[in-house]
């Protein structure tokens, strides 16, 4: 697996792994898992976990669905 280093990035690839993984496929605590798999610490983990919970209530636009 191969990062970008851009942190922003970093978080935004962990939030898609959060959305699209079911938690049945993920056992441990989302940031434990975030964690071992992305190159972030425990406050960048917590951002990945923020975006994937904003992007799921509808409160990100994606670049889908831009709004005006």
């Amino acid at each position: 697996m191969s990062f970008d280093l851009d942190p922003d990035l970093v978080v935004q690839e962990a939030a898609r792994f959060l959305i699209e993984t079911p938690k049945a496929q993920r056992p441990r605590p989302a940031v434990v898992e975030i964690r071992s798999r992305y190159p972030l610490d425990a406050q960048g983990a917590c951002a990945a976990l923020r975006l994937a919970n904003s992007i799921r209530a509808g409160g990100v636009a994606n670049d889908n669905h831009r709004t005006s």
